[in-house]
């Protein structure tokens, strides 16, 4: 009885070591930063994609904002997705592509541009079409903002 009950306090122990440095890992700022970015990601496009305008603005950098609105309606009304997937996305820190490690992008990068593939319809047609899309994203006082162009849509 006492050997088996060991045995299960060694083995807690043991997961206890393994997951640590996992949990200090997710505690870090710069995962923190990773993890920011990748959520304004998904819930941007998640909103837009939505054709949630309003929702979607608040991930838009204050300088674009007056022209993603007044370009909404359009999209609203013209627009139809179907699919979105990501394809890429480049980091930079203070203007040069950062160093990528296998923890990711180096620490202090500060923008991203995320390439995404599209399948979407545009009124009048109705023929489904496939565009690229290459978001740009800065990190401004610890928020990811996009500036995005919404051209491409429409053309």
């Amino acid at each position: 009885m006492f050997k088996t009950k060991s045995l299960v306090c060694k083995s807690v122990f043991f997961l206890f070591l393994l997951l640590g440095p996992t949990s200090c890992e997710t505690l870090d700022p710069y995962y923190k930063v990773q993890e920011n970015l990748d959520l304004s990601i998904k819930a941007f496009n998640f909103e837009f994609e939505s054709k949630s305008i309003d929702t979607s603005a608040r991930f838009v950098h204050p300088d674009h904002r007056a022209q993603y609105m007044s370009s909404s309606l359009e999209i609203t009304q013209r627009i139809t997705f179907f699919e979105a997937t990501i394809l890429n996305i480049q980091f930079f820190k203070n203007g040069v592509p950062a160093l990528i490690t296998a923890k990711g992008p180096e620490k202090g990068f500060d923008r991203a541009i995320v390439s995404i593939r599209y399948q979407l319809a545009v009124l009048p047609s109705t023929k489904l079409k496939n565009l690229i899309s290459q978001q740009e994203w800065v990190l401004e006082h610890g928020q990811w903002l996009t500036l995005p162009d919404l051209d491409k849509f429409l053309n």
